[in-house]
């Protein structure tokens, strides 16, 4: 029987595996939807936190605010945000994701949701919603754990 420390170890293996495999897939649906990944981080991110500034962005994101607003305004060009001043501070811009952001976000989960689909086409539903249940709760045990060690940050939602 394994103590502890070993399940432990072997959770941690497991978990680094599964983001190795899940940020490669991420930077190949991004492509095949035509978005660079770091386009398609900050669909995701608009969609969790709603209309925010672009400093909200880069913090969630760990990058420079030159970096975010750089991505932002290329994005814009593309018409995959939307971007208005914002009323408490005419220095600052919020940003939203637009009609077409919400059509791009939408073929990204497709991808990940048919990739997953064929993955787990031989498991029970039963299984399936094990796993989701069980990966709810782990997410919601870990993330004070966590938040702990990194310290909190402005801007810092709900994982959803």
């Amino acid at each position: 029987m394994s103590t502890r420390p070993e399940l432990t170890e072997r959770l941690v293996d497991e978990i680094g595996a599964f983001l190795r495999r899940t940020r490669t897939s991420a930077i190949r649906v991004a492509d095949r939807v035509g978005l660079q990944p770091t386009q398609s981080q900050i669909l995701f991110t608009l969609k969790r936190l709603g209309e925010c500034r672009v400093a909200d962005l880069a913090e969630v994101q760990l990058v420079d605010p030159s970096v975010s607003s750089r991505q932002v305004a290329a994005m814009e060009k593309a018409g995959l945000v939307e971007r208005r001043p914002d009323p408490e501070d005419a220095r600052a811009s919020l940003v939203s994701l637009s009609q077409a952001g919400h059509a791009k976000l939408g073929e990204v989960h497709a991808e990940h949701r048919a990739a997953l689909a064929t993955a787990l086409a031989g498991w029970p539903d039963e299984r399936i919603t094990r796993l989701a249940d069980d990966l709810r709760e782990f997410v919601e045990a870990s993330g004070p754990v966590y938040d702990e060690l990194t310290g909190p940050r402005a801007g810092q939602m709900e994982v959803v």
